[in-house]
């Protein structure tokens, strides 16, 4: 039996099952034992911060041997705030800060060419094992708004939410998880490892949600609003899964230079301050042995292209360039295939797959293929490839009050590159509810 309960009788002092917080959104019923790790979970419900359970970074110029954040912004501890049961995480365009005259990793200075100041909070106790869930609210601006971990060896980003980029749509909807590998002595030291991409169908700085993330020694599950999105075991990972150390939770602002160049923010994308807000952050433990990966009933026919292109309809070939098993379908040109497929009305779908663009060269040449949905009472929405080898993405969406079918479709259009695509999935998300409160 896997053994989440490694914890000294120290750490165990400090559980408890208060009411309101007896188990994760997802199972209500506490039907995994959780008991509630206090030592890492905290409701903000007072006026100022639990000190003997938090450090702010930047606080009297202490950053307690940590960065000082992704430059150029910087972690400010007055940008850190506790009140009306909430912790508020500020990103502001503060020029009069005192910035230090130090560069990042990335190569930026701090404060240059943007001055913008972020905040940041770490747990001093660590822990090993759990459901780690939040209730929040995105900074709704070019910032993000992360909750993650770290331990010896790796790094887990539970999500790492963009408020908003005007020249890429997908950031303010995109639910990222990932792996960052810190083993000393590996090959890919320092590097995001493992990612998973999902779609959600709303914006994550217009409203409260409830993200979760259960790590398990043998897997990991995300949910959103007590739905799972997604499972991945440890064996599917293989040398990628670095989640093996006690953990530290970080709750954080950083400027990401990958979405939006520095250069290109300005005091008006900030303007009184973009808030991060958090309703609260809670790490349940148990002892009990949880449900792996559990498979769900694939709605597609012929979903990995073993029959050929059956079920298909449009301009692809087969392809034995597959991601698993022996076919695929490629879009040589310019081009899309499709399916219709029958499902429920008001009901909440998950569409997945993997793809490869392979003439993308990661330098300057990137070319899009597109996996998407339309004809389902509701908005066409995709989810967007380019790397040129096999990822896996996925998006969700809810079908109309009057609709009964959808067409899925992968198109390379309007690039009209070489794409592949496998395993494509979608599967009913039984359960899901928008549960947001403003």
């Amino acid at each position: 039996m896997p053994k989440y309960l490694l914890l000294t009788f120290l750490t165990l002092a400090w559980w408890t099952q208060a009411s309101g917080q007896d188990a994760p959104y997802s199972d209500p019923a506490n039907a995994g034992g959780w008991i509630l790790n206090e030592s890492v979970s905290d409701e903000f419900d007072g006026n100022s911060l639990d000190l003997n359970k938090w450090n702010i970074l930047g606080l009297r110029g202490n950053y307690f041997g940590q960065w000082k954040g992704r430059a150029p912004s910087q972690y400010s501890s007055a940008n850190v705030h506790v009140g009306e049961g909430h912790l508020t995480i500020t990103s502001r365009w503060d020029p009069d800060f005192d910035f230090s005259n130090s560069a990042g990793s990335n190569g930026y200075r701090y404060g240059k060419p943007a001055p913008v100041t972020t905040g940041c909070v770490i747990t001093k106790a660590q822990f090993k094992y759990g459901y780690m869930e939040m209730r929040c609210k995105a900074a709704d601006g070019p910032i993000s708004s992360s909750f993650w971990t770290t331990g010896a060896g790796g790094e887990i980003d539970v999500f790492e939410h963009y408020g908003d980029n005007t020249a890429n749509p997908y950031s303010s909807k995109r639910y990222h998880t990932s792996f960052h590998d810190w083993r000393k002595g590996s090959a890919t030291f320092g590097k995001r490892i493992w990612t998973n991409d999902h779609q959600l169908d709303f914006r994550v700085a217009d409203a409260f949600h409830v993200y979760g993330f259960e790590w398990n020694e043998r897997f990991i599950k995300m949910y959103i609003d007590g739905t799972l999105i997604h499972c991945v075991t440890k064996e599917e990972m293989g040398n990628k899964w670095v989640a093996f150390s006690e953990q530290r939770v970080w709750i954080d602002s950083e400027t990401f230079d990958w979405e939006v160049n520095p250069a290109l923010l300005k005091a008006a994308d900030f303007g009184d301050g973009q808030e991060f807000i958090i309703d609260y952050c809670r790490v349940w433990q148990s002892n009990r042995d949880s449900a792996a990966c559990e498979p769900r009933t694939n709605l597609l026919a012929n979903p990995g292209f073993e029959a050929g292109l059956t079920s298909w309809r449009g301009s692809a070939e087969v392809s034995h360039d597959a991601h698993a098993g022996s076919s695929a379908a490629v879009l040589q040109t310019a081009g899309a295939i499709e399916q219709t497929v029958a499902l429920r009305p008001n009901t909440t779908y998950i569409l997945s797959a993997w793809a490869t663009s392979p003439n993308t060269n990661q330098k300057d040449l990137w070319f899009n293929a597109f996996l998407g949905l339309r004809d389902h009472g509701n908005t066409v929405t995709n989810t967007r490839f380019f790397f040129p080898y096999y990822h896996r993405k996925s998006v969700q969406f809810t079908t109309g009050p009057d609709a009964t079918s959808a067409v899925i479709f992968f198109t390379n259009n309007p690039h009209g590159e070489k794409a592949i695509i496998d395993d494509i999935e979608l599967i009913e998300a039984p359960g899901a509810v928008n549960r947001a409160r403003e």
